[in-house]
């Protein structure tokens, strides 16, 4: 029984020990988590909230093209919830995901290198609302507060979240977003008769910059 306590007494108290490692790392990276976790609330909320004056600033200028934001509920619950956008006769959806991960650099993303080995949280964006469309737009956020925004031919970098300009971005997006997605008919090949009787479904494909 002595010799036991002894040793746990000392596994504790040996900072060589693997333990204190393991304690250190995970001691960490609960706090990355919950640092990353507040930053994207935080990101979010701003996002969403200037997304929806700027819209409504354009809309009460005459100028046509774009309906009321939604907000869509996260089944997470909690703070998170998905804005979705309307342009003409399609939409964005931005949804904050669960989690925290490192950069996917298989992306593409301009960040610097160093960046791809830190946790971040991460809002992605979706062209309308089919539940199998892939995300074309990410903010990736930071736990030191800075965020970098890449996809479709946009890429941005903040320093920090307290210096970005919310509403000027979100007009930029928002221009960005009109002047260089344009949408293709589906080639003969893909335009089936039900889809083309479904007034839900689209027969034309989105394109990205580059993609005409």
């Amino acid at each position: 029984m002595t010799n036991s306590l002894v040793t746990t007494r000392s596994v504790h108290e040996d900072a060589d020990h693997p333990l204190a490692a393991l304690k250190k790392e995970l001691q960490i990276r609960k706090q990355q988590r919950e640092d990353v976790e507040r930053l994207l609330r935080e990101f979010s909320g701003k996002l969403f909230d200037s997304f929806e004056s700027s819209i409504r600033k354009t809309t009460e200028q005459g100028i046509p093209g774009f309906g009321k934001p939604r907000r869509i509920p996260h089944p997470a619950g909690d703070w998170r919830q998905a804005l979705q956008i309307y342009i003409e006769d399609w939409s964005v959806i931005f949804v904050p995901l669960v989690g925290v991960a490192w950069p996917n650099p298989r992306d593409e993303a301009r960040i610097n290198s160093a960046k791809f080995k830190e946790p971040c949280g991460r809002i992605a964006a979706f062209w309308a609302d089919e539940p199998n469309e892939t995300s074309f737009y990410d903010f990736l956020i930071f736990p030191d507060g800075s965020w970098f925004a890449w996809g479709y031919g946009w890429p941005r970098n903040q320093d920090a979240i307290e210096q970005t300009d919310f509403d000027f971005m979100t007009f930029e997006i928002l221009t960005s977003f009109v002047k260089d997605i344009h949408t293709t008919w589906r080639p003969r090949g893909e335009t089936s008769l039900s889809n083309s009787l479904d007034a839900k479904k689209r027969a034309y494909r989105f394109g990205r910059p580059g993609e005409e």
